[in-house]
């Protein structure tokens, strides 16, 4: 275990007693001057049920949502969540869409989610007959090799970018050896 003291620690004594009270209390820098432009969210797993997207966010109620499809994607399963990936042409994922109306609620979207998921854009078709009836918008789509995902493989990659950390080289040889590959 490291003995050196944290640097963290001692500009935080330096900073005197109050100083955690300071940070909390002190002014909020002025939003951006072109201000946060509100925009449609695609949820097709367990956020597309309202109280686990009100949960998420932190509200009492969750935004609208309104029955809506995305085309040219496709579910699979990541362990017990569904992941969109790219599908056919034509292929569609049936959900719901919402409007999010802050950095800070697409901030709990994307920590909720994990690094599993990227941020994509993606064009929402509504199928309840009203309007607009279908706009731009953002959605999670899976990081990792959606190809392994489909197989059952493994995603190194992608585990090593949600740990933070690599695999030793030894994991590599074995994990190798075990599925009758050679060594690289």
């Amino acid at each position: 275990m490291d003995e050196r003291p944290s640097q963290y620690m001692a500009n935080l004594e330096a900073a005197g007693p109050d100083a955690i009270q300071q940070i909390v209390t002190a002014p909020q820098p002025p939003r951006s001057p072109m201000g946060y432009k509100p925009i449609h969210y695609f949820f097709y797993g367990t956020l597309k049920d309202p109280r686990a997207l009100a949960e998420v966010l932190g509200v009492e109620q969750a935004p609208v949502l309104r029955p809506a499809k995305v085309i040219g994607y496709s579910l699979t399963k990541w362990g017990d969540y569904k992941a969109l990936v790219d599908g056919k042409p034509g292929e569609e994922v049936v959900g719901v869409a919402g409007e999010i109306t802050s950095a800070e609620d697409e901030h709990k979207l994307a920590y909720y989610e994990t690094s599993a998921y990227c941020l994509a854009p993606c064009r929402i078709f509504f199928v309840d007959d009203q309007e607009p009836s279908q706009l731009s918008g953002k959605t999670f789509m899976y990081a990792g090799d959606a190809v392994a995902l489909r197989e059952g493989r493994f995603d190194m990659q992608l585990w090593e970018l949600q740990m933070g950390t690599r695999l030793p080289a030894s994991w590599h040889e074995s994990k190798r050896s075990e599925m009758g590959q050679e060594p690289t």
